[in-house]
């Protein structure tokens, strides 16, 4: 007795497999495409301010500033004591107007230009310190070196 069934269930089989694959593609890469554009919808630091720049972007942001530079930097000073400001900018944080206050010990302090609070900052890690600081790999590992060479004979 011949099995006649067998090629049309393999071709039905075969077209439903191809079917399937080529919907879980379509479906995978709709899906990709919404996480890429969620991705980008997601914006570091995430805060807002008492003042939204409006779209498009004026060219002179400080008509915008109810806070002066000044005062911004007093604020970033009074949260962290002990440092000098290096430089102050207003700036266009995701559509909040911020001045940004880097101080000495590395950080970066974001003012609300609007009513003069400190809504984030942002400390530097380590590795960074170190390089504003000049130290590098090279030299933490050429102080080991030193260290091993003074070291008495024969112990």
């Amino acid at each position: 007795m011949k099995k006649w069934w067998i090629a049309p269930v393999s071709a039905v089989l075969a077209i439903g497999m191809v079917a399937g694959i080529s919907v879980a593609a379509a479906s995978g890469s709709s899906s990709q495409g919404t996480a890429q554009v969620q991705e980008q919808d997601v914006q570091e630091p995430s805060y807002q301010t008492s003042i939204q720049v409006p779209d498009p972007e004026p060219k002179d942001l400080n008509g915008l500033a109810k806070v002066t530079a000044e005062q911004a930097k007093e604020a970033a000073l009074s949260a962290n004591p002990g440092s000098t400001i290096t430089k102050v900018e207003l700036d266009n944080e995701n559509g909040s107007l911020v001045w940004g206050v880097e101080l000495s010990n590395g950080a970066d302090v974001k003012v609300d230009a609007g009513n003069g609070q400190v809504v984030h900052t942002e400390q530097p890690d380590l590795e960074e310190a170190g390089e504003e600081r000049g130290e590098t790999e090279t030299s933490e590992v050429e102080a080991g070196t030193s260290e091993i060479q003074g070291s008495p004979a024969g112990k």
